[in-house]
């Protein structure tokens, strides 16, 4: 089966948007960014209902890597409609210590996919991105657990221990 729509999702800090855009050049798919939607200027959340509408036109096209989760409502559907969902699920300490080196790397370099005037790196932005860290680890992991544990999703979702460079030789498995 062709791979033409790819859901990659995992915690803040765990080498989802280096994945997907490895995966983007490697199959020829178009990338977005849920942070690029779900973010303005000046690191403002866009409407909620506005960010939906973007994510679900994105969803509905033929070919699409979809890197993020963006709002929960939504983000069943885009499950139903991938061809593959990959889960990264490194642990959190090491969550954790990517957080802390992209904080310092982003006082000097801007995330080129967050809009232009996005700086992450101030004091409220880590204490709030920690906080998001610990809260997709233990209220939504266990979420996407029971929403995987069904059937339709048992051939469709691996789960990532490691992010590699090399996609031809990630490794994963298919039980969390």
């Amino acid at each position: 089966m062709p791979l033409n729509k790819i859901s990659v999702i995992g915690n803040a800090c765990s080498g989802k948007t280096t994945l997907s855009r490895l995966l983007a050049e490697k199959y020829q798919l178009p990338l977005t960014h849920v942070d690029s939607i779900q973010f303005l200027p000046g690191m403002k959340l866009r409407d909620p209902q506005e960010t939906i509408k973007i994510l679900e036109a994105v969803a509905n096209q033929d070919q699409w890597i979809i890197d993020g989760f963006g709002p929960l409502r939504i983000i069943e559907d885009r499950f139903r409609k991938s061809d593959l969902i990959i889960f990264i699920r490194i642990p959190l300490w090491k969550t954790y210590w990517w957080c802390a080196k992209r904080q310092v790397r982003g006082l000097f370099v801007r995330r080129p996919e967050l809009p232009p005037g996005c700086f992450e790196s101030t004091l409220p932005q880590t204490l709030k991105l920690i906080q998001t860290i610990w809260n997709v680890h233990f209220k939504m992991w266990p979420q996407l657990d029971r929403i995987f544990a069904r059937d339709e999703y048992k051939d469709k979702v691996i789960y990532m221990h490691k992010v590699h460079t090399n996609i031809d030789n990630m490794q994963y498995t298919n039980v969390k």
